[in-house]
């Protein structure tokens, strides 16, 4: 076997102009986890809702949609009502940018 080296063909640069009509900034959301302190309790019991977050100024949620909570923080909350319970909690950045986590509670029925 033979191999030939053939010469490389010569490269032209070629003058590239670019016109940018828009700029978009997108925001980055902040990062968020939330979770509970037990994932099943008992009717009437009590269970720890923790959370944190980097890049948030202010948490929405929880309990009530629009009440505010510090972007890190730790709530005790009882719950008679049996089933699932989905707690969840907005982080919002001073940009305005979001993420949503949320922490979830199985309720059960009391032993008797």
């Amino acid at each position: 076997l033979f191999f030939v080296a053939l010469p490389a063909a010569p490269a032209h640069a070629k003058e590239l102009t670019l016109t940018v009509a828009n700029i978009t900034m997108v925001p980055v959301p902040p990062t968020c986890e939330a979770r509970a302190t037990k994932k099943v309790i008992r009717s009437g019991g009590s269970v720890d809702i923790v959370w944190k977050s980097r890049g948030a100024e202010k948490m929405v949620g929880l309990v009530k949609g629009d009440e505010e909570w510090p972007v890190d923080g730790r709530q005790r909350v009882s719950i008679a009502v049996l089933g699932k319970h989905v707690f969840p909690m907005t982080f919002i950045a001073k940009s305005g940018a979001t993420s949503t986590c949320t922490a979830t509670v199985f309720v059960h029925a009391k032993k008797k």
